[in-house]
């Protein structure tokens, strides 16, 4: 009987881990654009920056908290695709508990721990952005997030409404208004918004 519990027991302890998910593969594209998120700019040369993909932990806004987990590929084409499942262990050792900087947030339940992917563009050689960087739907022409929630819960107060029905990947995009979930956009592009050393 012993020998069938420790049986047990080694068998749970190396369980498997899910499949990856097909909803957590992200396909984009990187464009350089103005401030208003309609003009076209040139791209800049791909050996003149690099991209990096950190999170957001405890938050929705601020500076990111922790590395680049899933170090996407930038194709010639500036088409870029990102697997979500990759590192995702790490990404949850590196939640932490929410302390919203907008002080009219909270979330519900409480314990729920959320964390937005926050990528930005950086010198090729150095650690300096070189624009502001933004996911946009490319079809409205509006800036979306894309965050992750560890368990359903509610994110509200002011202009935000965010419900996750269950623990995963949500975008969200304002309507009407208000920060709320929206459906994954169809044409998705990763937009950087140049600042004007990066231009010479």
């Amino acid at each position: 009987m012993l020998i069938v519990l420790a049986m047990a027991v080694l068998s749970a302890c190396h369980q498997a881990p899910p499949p990856p998910r097909t909803d957590w593969v992200v396909h984009s594209q990187l464009v350089f654009l103005a401030d208003d998120l309609t003009s076209a700019l040139p791209p800049l040369a791909q050996n003149r920056f690099r991209l990096f993909f950190p999170y957001i932990a405890g938050d929705i806004y601020g500076p990111p908290t922790t590395g680049d987990f899933l170090n996407p590929t930038l194709h010639p084409d500036y088409h870029f695709d990102v697997d979500l499942n990759h590192n995702h262990q790490a990404l949850l050792a590196s939640l932490e508990p929410m302390d919203f900087s907008v002080t009219s947030m909270h979330i519900e339940p409480a314990a729920a721990r959320v964390a937005r992917l926050a990528p930005t563009v950086l010198q090729a050689d150095g650690i300096e952005r070189i624009g502001r960087t933004e996911w946009v739907d490319g079809d409205a022409r509006r800036p979306v997030m894309l965050l992750y929630f560890d368990r359903p819960a509610v994110i509200s107060g002011g202009k935000f409404e965010i419900r996750a029905p269950t623990a995963g990947y949500v975008w969200v995009g304002l309507v009407e208004d208000t920060y709320t979930v929206i459906p994954t956009p169809e044409r998705l592009l990763l937009a950087v918004i140049l600042v004007s050393s990066a231009l010479q």
